[in-house]
């Protein structure tokens, strides 16, 4: 591994550590321990329905749409810490081989560093009747941001174009975040009129997106081996 590469998991690893230490430190209310714990037993069961991608060794869970609902649902440490276990639980779940502390660190970090931001984003949006748009742009810089710090790390440590890695490896699960991002709006739509333990017996169906993007990139592997 190149020293740039070392030094770039280096910096992610810290900032997403600084950010769950801010989180913890500045913000440690449990407003509402049963939703928190609801939402927590939810992400981790959602990060045991992985999906292996085609063209890189790695995978993608439908963790990412109760870190959505956590923007809307919960409190900042709340949100944060549910997205570290929820990722150590994906990482962990079934795995062929153990992750490294540092690819898990890494990994962690890069979630925690998406969320933060996309719940940043969101909160430009202080309306309450701009739920939608603000999960919409949550939605979308936890996507960019997450698959270009993974990318970026990939073209550090293989020596290739960043851009490159990223249209092979991620241009594919786009449509899969845009599907979970509007089951986390609906749900949180839904949430606003009927209460959240309502909202919340929605998110089993998660399952129902589950085989069916798991059916299609089971295709695209069929074609990226032929």
């Amino acid at each position: 591994m190149t020293v740039t590469a070392r030094f770039y998991i280096g910096a992610v690893v810290a900032l997403g550590c600084a950010i769950f230490i801010g989180c913890v430190v500045l913000d440690h209310r449990i407003p509402d321990p049963a939703r928190f714990v609801h939402c927590l037993v939810l992400a981790i069961l959602a990060s045991t329905f992985k999906i292996r991608l085609p063209r890189m060794n790695g995978n993608i869970s439908l963790n990412f749409v109760m870190f959505l609902v956590g923007i809307a649902a919960l409190s900042w440490t709340e949100n944060i810490v549910m997205t570290a276990v929820a990722i150590l639980v994906q990482a962990n779940w079934r795995a062929k081989t153990r992750p490294g502390l540092l690819k898990m660190s890494f990994n962690v970090s890069a979630m925690i560093i998406s969320v933060a931001a996309a719940r940043f984003a969101a909160g430009f949006f202080s309306d309450a009747a701009a739920l939608v748009p603000a999960l919409i742009v949550a939605a979308t810089a936890m996507f960019i941001l997450d698959t270009w710090l993974v990318s970026t790390v990939l073209a550090l440590i293989n020596s290739q174009p960043v851009l490159a890695i990223w249209r092979n490896c991620h241009q594919s699960v786009f449509m899969y975040y845009v599907l979970g991002a509007i089951m986390a709006v609906v749900v949180t739509a839904y949430s606003r009129v009927c209460g959240w333990p309502q909202a919340m017996a929605m998110l089993p169906g998660l399952y129902l997106l589950y085989s069916y993007y798991d059916v299609h990139v089971a295709k695209e592997r069929e074609l990226v081996r032929a």
